[in-house]
């Protein structure tokens, strides 16, 4: 094996989402269609270089797609030549980068594209700014890859002050309320609610959800909020109605996006279920593209927080948003501070068996950011890391002589071999 390169198995499924491909193709030959329009009306000596800013690169395949784009759109070898590379590819992982970066030499283009694996937080100003940026930093929750925070920086470190355009445009969040586990409380004859207390994941597949019938719907789709990535306009927290559907106990709010990737709003990318009938029908007219598999994201209530409904009796719910994440807070809920600064609400009793398993979850979220920081920045620890991966592969059942907690064997597994 070349420990030299190394790839998460996520960033590998992303090459084969043809979907979310075209939408970033079709809209970014849009969006150089307008930018070199206006590059003519410059006399030619005055004319700036063309400059992309691709963020969350991973293998470079949009950076090579915008590329390509550019080069379709009047850019030449003599301008690459002259001005250098047209796009800018933004990537933490050194590993990733230096796989993206064979992958870049493999088609030719690596005089076109150029790989940073700098923070891009951390970039001095760059004397040469961009008229587009592309940004792949999209989850299903819309805001978990940091898409809000890094796309800001990128503006202002990279970016012309009010002449650039931005791939995605705008973007919008949708949610309705559901129930989930209620069958468990008589499955097969017994009562397994407890499991419920483990509810704890942030993505959840509706569609297989709905059909297997381990969850209920409460309520009709509802938006929470709009970005406006082009303009730079954020929403503000607010105070949502929400009518239920049926009667039942809301368990957690599901919620996904819907991307303008383009200024017109004709060309979108969307995980909305398809178990679920949009809430404008002229959406189904526009060109839809859906990444692989369609997945959402998803906030779990438990222990008080849980809400009792009934059947067209409105209640009103806060939502807003931190850097990362939406919320969904009932009113009149205690919020505590976390570490971090984030306020959240106060988490509610828990029995001795959930506590267990908070606290193994709290130590896997600390190796994952000190393994995460090796990724990006210690080239030792990483290798530390690797080789502490290879021998709990080996030895799953774990060591006295590993400093390692066999309890996260899987997660080091998961991260270092594909």
């Amino acid at each position: 094996r070349d420990r030299r390169f190394s790839c998460p198995r996520w960033l590998l499924l992303r090459i084969r989402e043809e979907q979310r491909v075209d939408a970033y193709r079709k809209a970014i030959e849009r969006a150089l269609e307008g930018i070199m329009q206006a590059r003519e009306a410059i006399p030619k000596l005055d004319r700036p270089p063309l400059r992309i800013v691709h963020l969350g690169a991973g293998l470079g395949q949009i950076s090579m797609l915008a590329a390509r784009c550019a080069r379709e759109a009047g850019i030449t070898e003599r301008d690459i030549e002259t001005h250098g590379y047209s796009v800018v590819a933004m990537e933490q992982m050194p590993k990733v980068v230096k796989l993206a970066r064979r992958v870049l030499r493999d088609n030719d283009l690596d005089r076109d594209v150029f790989v940073c694996s700098e923070e891009v937080r951390k970039l001095p100003s760059q004397p040469q700014r961009a008229q587009l940026v592309v940004c792949e930093l999209i989850d299903p929750g819309l805001l978990g890859e940091g898409i809000l925070v890094l796309l800001n920086a990128a503006r202002i470190k990279m970016c012309n002050a009010f002449e650039h355009s931005v791939v995605p445009s705008r973007a919008s969040i949708w949610a309705a309320a559901f129930e989930f586990g209620e069958k468990l409380t008589s499955y097969k004859g017994f009562d397994v609610s407890t499991f419920n207390h483990y509810r704890t994941g942030l993505m959840v597949d509706l569609d297989s959800a709905l059909e297997s019938g381990a969850a209920k719907q409460l309520s009709n789709p509802f938006e929470v909020l709009k970005f406006d990535f082009e303009k730079n306009l954020m929403p503000s927290s607010r105070t949502v109605e929400i009518m239920p559907t049926d009667d039942g106990k809301i368990t957690a709010i599901v919620f996904w996006y819907v991307v303008d990737m383009d200024m017109e709003g004709d060309i979108l990318l969307t995980n909305w279920p398809e178990a679920i009938p949009p809430a404008d029908f002229s959406m189904m007219e526009k060109d839809i593209h859906k990444p692989t598999p369609v997945r959402q994201a998803i906030c779990h209530f438990q222990g008080e927080y849980i809400k009792e409904v009934s059947k067209g009796e409105p209640v009103e719910i806060d939502v807003g948003y931190g850097q990362a994440w939406p919320q969904f807070v009932w009113p009149g809920t205690q919020m505590v501070q976390r570490e971090s600064g984030d306020r959240i609400p106060k988490p509610p009793p828990m029995p001795r068996h959930r506590l267990a398993f908070e606290k193994l979850k709290s130590e896997t979220e600390d190796l994952e950011k000190k393994l995460q920081a090796g990724l990006m920045y210690d080239e030792e620890m990483l290798g530390d890391g690797y080789a502490a991966a290879e021998r709990i592969a080996l030895e799953p059942n774990g060591n006295p002589n590993y400093l390692i907690d066999p309890q996260n064997a899987n997660y080091f597994h998961m991260m270092f071999f594909v």
